[in-house]
């Protein structure tokens, strides 16, 4: 049975994780994706290059940003607005999953 700690939310969604089986379930507008560890990292590793390489030149146009996923069938887009919420959720997520690792070895 799986039981839940939320490691950050907003207005837009969350980020909780199973104490048990210790999987991610990122919950974001209408868009529910269950992340290992690994997969979590890679993502918001996605997102960081993503928002780093073209998130000034796509607000600047307006256009919506596109990230394709590990499944070639599933590719999301996001206003500006929405990625910003994603973008400061899965920062603000890592900070506090990088300091319950290290308050946890000391």
């Amino acid at each position: 049975m799986c039981h839940y700690k939320t490691i950050s939310n907003n207005s837009f969604g969350c980020l909780i994780q199973c104490k048990n089986c210790e999987q991610f379930h990122l919950g974001f507008g209408t868009v529910v994706l269950i992340l290992s560890s690994d997969e979590f990292i890679r993502f918001s590793d996605q997102v960081e290059t993503i928002h780093a390489m073209h998130y000034s030149e796509k607000r600047e146009s307006n256009e919506k940003i596109y990230m394709h996923t590990d499944s070639s069938k599933l590719v999301l887009a996001f206003t500006h607005k929405e990625w910003m919420k994603l973008y400061q959720l899965l920062e603000e997520s890592r900070f506090m999953l990088y300091a319950n690792q290290f308050i946890n070895r000391h």
